[in-house]
């Protein structure tokens, strides 16, 4: 992630999806009775899909609404923008951490979201995990939205490959979904889902299509979210441009030229993995696993008896 500034400027696909996702799931959140319910977002960025998105949906005398990044620059942009706002602050928190998780954050939240943050971890499990901890022990929810499939994990690919800029490329792989390549992304994460503990569960993969309306507004996007430019020498972006360019309209024939020959459309067919679940309150978490137990034994018992 790049400038926080720019990246508020470029990020329409990411706000398009977020608003239709919200308006679509909002009313699956489990609200607290008493109304303070605590809301953890992670992968916050600039703010502006938290603060315009989610915080407007929360109950009238909710608790908190804490936004969360991995980028330190990213936080700072946001608490200038937004901490202004009611029961709203923002912390760095890397949610795929094998550490301990913040102590005054474990166990604080009745619900967590994420949108266009989790593709661009590796370990979803552990990700899994420290959400699963971050909601409290009475129990919570969470959505989580990002992209299992998307072009721009093969321009990544195929760039670093090229003699170029393969130096400034060499753990592409951190950067590309860990579902890109899945034969069926929903099912590899409902697995995971549930073998973190989480209960009603529902995964959708949602098949959509964005169209960059012009060469310098998929220019601006590239130059938003592209994690590589910041190690590129800065008199060199232009070229490292024009090569993701050059993929994105010859290789993967992803460019629509209009008649008048003037105006060029860059099409983007991307698969977008929407995942709902709970985690459920402790006592029924632990009458589960009792009942788990006792199924395994009478169906060992059954097994035994059916040998003798």
């Amino acid at each position: 992630m790049n400038q926080a500034c720019l990246y508020q400027r470029a990020n329409e696909v990411q706000r398009y999806d977020a608003e239709e996702i919200l308006q679509e799931y909002a009313e699956k959140f489990e609200w607290r009775h008493d109304g303070l319910d605590c809301l953890l977002d992670v992968g916050t960025g600039s703010g502006d899909v938290l603060m315009d998105f989610i915080y407007p949906i929360m109950p009238k005398q909710f608790q908190s609404v804490v936004g969360s990044d991995v980028s330190r620059k990213m936080m700072q942009f946001a608490e200038k923008c937004y901490s202004r706002e009611k029961q709203c602050s923002f912390r760095v928190l890397d949610i795929a951490t094998k550490d301990k998780l913040p102590e005054d954050m474990v166990g604080g939240f009745d619900h967590v979201t994420s949108f266009y943050c989790l593709h661009w971890i590796q370990n979803q499990r552990q990700a899994l995990q420290n959400i699963y901890d971050l909601l409290r022990p009475e129990g919570g929810d969470c959505l989580l939205v990002f992209l299992a499939t998307n072009p721009v994990f093969d321009v990544y690919k195929l760039l670093s490959k090229s003699t170029q800029w393969s130096p400034y490329m060499k753990d592409v792989h951190r950067f590309i979904s860990p579902l890109h390549y899945s034969s069926d992304p929903k099912m590899e994460y409902t697995k995971m889902l549930k073998e973190t503990g989480f209960t009603d569960i529902q995964v959708d993969l949602k098949e959509k299509v964005y169209i960059y309306e012009g060469l310098e507004t998929l220019k601006d996007n590239v130059k938003a979210v592209c994690p590589f430019l910041d190690r590129i020498p800065l008199s060199r972006h232009n070229a490292f441009l024009d090569d993701f360019v050059n993929i994105v309209s010859h290789d993967l024939d992803l460019r629509h030229i209009e008649a008048n020959g003037e105006i060029q459309k860059f099409i983007s067919p991307y698969k977008l993995l929407v995942a709902y679940a709970k985690k459920p309150a402790l006592i029924e978490n632990l009458l589960n696993n009792l009942i788990i137990s006792v199924e395994a034994e009478a169906g060992e018992a059954e097994e035994k008896k059916n040998i003798n």
